[in-house]
């Protein structure tokens, strides 16, 4: 069976839209750009609510999501501090997790998809076992406030950070809590690099810290954004690390080099989140409403995806389809074969380029 569904099935509301663009970086203005490679409706997408828990009548925000490395589920978590196991395929919730009592804001899978670790304003840092059906496996408690957990490259450990200065490292067994700080406050990502020599840590500053894991030694600090710094992450088998902010920036830069490669102005909004979509792109999105696709080979803007009418969270990425969530509690799921296709056509010469 083909790991996406049939065109008729993803269609949606003409709200939706698919739309080629050059760079938005003025710098870039001469970008060739591809004014009406799709009509509306030409993206395939589906958008759900969340059933609301307890007493609640209305949709609960997206808070955070994640995908299963498996590709089989997503978690999603609502400001109803419940979490929605979600079958990838049909979007159908087959579980609800309890346990959390104040607003969720990070979720991650561990590399092999057995274990999600959730964690929020409650100052509890919870992993489920998928094995047991997502039951609750372990509870840590006395953290501050947690913005951002997320497991080391060989599932061994977790890196936390939170609205201090404080970076958590703990194993799974929850028997040891080191910490190291950071210099910057209110901190809201972190991120290993997949060799797990180096952590990135991002906040308030604007400067992206990057730390070697195991001691807490400061190995570079360069400032890479005019607002606070929102999500990291790292490509597979890459040095490369993107991060995006406040200022409406991405940025990439090369952590074996210390240089930065790419500086891409996206929106005049404030970006929250990435999720990795190949080799070559990333969605990025934030409080314009919209998802933008970026090449972060040649630091261009590619697409935008239109549909939500509220700020865009959270973002999530697996088996070529794109999850998003936000504040106008909807959850969307984008397939992303039409992109793969235009982006081929583009090379074929199949589409006119418009300048």
């Amino acid at each position: 069976m083909s790991r996406y569904l049939s065109r008729r099935s993803w269609f949606t509301t003409a709200t939706t839209a698919l739309i080629a663009i050059g760079s938005s970086d003025p710098s870039m203005a001469q970008t060739p750009t591809i004014a009406k490679a799709f009509a509306r409706d030409s993206f395939p997408t589906r958008t759900i609510r969340l059933e609301p828990i307890g007493d609640r009548t209305s949709s609960p925000v997206v808070t955070a999501i994640a995908a299963d490395p498996r590709g089989e589920f997503l978690a999603a978590a609502g400001d109803d501090f419940g979490i929605r196991i979600l079958e990838v395929s049909t979007l159908q919730v087959l579980y609800t997790l309890k346990g959390h009592r104040d607003l969720i804001r990070t979720l991650s899978f561990d590399p092999r998809g057995d274990s999600l670790v959730s964690a929020g304003n409650d100052g509890q840092l919870i992993v489920w076992d998928r094995k047991r059906r997502f039951e609750m496996g372990q509870q840590m408690q006395g953290t501050p406030a947690l913005a951002c957990v997320r497991f080391s490259p060989n599932g061994g450990e977790m890196a936390a950070v939170g609205f201090d200065a404080k970076v958590f490292i703990m194993g799974q067994t929850g028997s040891n809590t080191p910490q190291f700080r950071c210099d910057c406050n209110d901190l809201r990502s972190v991120a290993y690099r997949d060799d797990m020599q180096i952590l990135a840590v991002g906040g308030r500053s604007g400067d992206l810290h990057l730390f070697d894991p195991q001691n807490g030694g400061l190995i570079a600090d360069p400032h890479l954004h005019n607002g606070r710094i929102r999500d990291i992450v790292f490509p597979p088998h890459s040095n490369h690390v993107i991060t995006v902010a406040e200022d409406g920036h991405v940025a990439v830069y090369d952590t074996e080099n210390q240089k930065r490669r790419h500086q891409i102005k996206v929106t005049s909004g404030r970006l929250f989140a990435i999720a990795i979509v190949d080799s070559q792109h990333i969605a990025v999105a934030g409080s314009d409403n919209v998802i933008h696709i970026v090449n972060t080979d040649d630091g261009t803007v590619r697409y935008k995806l239109e549909g939500h009418v509220g700020s865009v969270s959270t973002l999530a990425a697996t088996n070529g389809q794109l999850f998003s969530g936000g504040f106008d509690a909807t959850l969307r799921r984008w397939s992303l074969e039409e992109l793969h296709r235009a982006e081929s056509r583009i090379a074929e010469g199949e589409i006119r380029i418009e300048r």
